[in-house]
């Protein structure tokens, strides 16, 4: 029990030592935050499905700046693109300011499921 209580006592001591010091404390870093989205929509005379990854830059705004595309899919990325353009954001904040962040993007393509009843009931 002694050890522990010298241990918090010298960790404490250390602490106040590199505060007097002017040792900065760690940067606080908050990354951009969706506020709202838009549903992409399956591309037209489009069978297979696919995954799209984007790298997004949000600017001090909240407001896309850039989109790059990490991986594309055939009849998919531009939809991707064009989706994540109209996509709300918190921008990213580093010690309570506002800052330009990016982050991935990932939208995976699945062809849609249409059921019908053969015998018209």
């Amino acid at each position: 029990m002694k050890t522990s209580i010298g241990l918090i006592i010298c960790l404490a001591m250390f602490s106040a030592t590199l505060s007097a010091k002017g040792a900065k404390a760690p940067a606080d870093y908050q990354p951009p935050q969706v506020i709202s989205t838009v549903e992409p929509s399956y591309p037209a005379n489009t069978v297979a499905g696919g995954t799209v990854v984007l790298k997004v830059t949000v600017g001090f705004g909240g407001e896309v700046k850039d989109v790059k595309v990490l991986q594309g899919a055939s009849g998919f990325t531009l939809q991707a693109v064009e989706t994540v353009k109209k996509w709300k954001f918190a921008p990213a904040t580093l010690d309570g300011k506002p800052v330009t962040a990016s982050l991935p993007v990932a939208f995976s393509f699945s062809q849609p499921i249409v059921w019908w009843n053969r015998k018209g009931k």
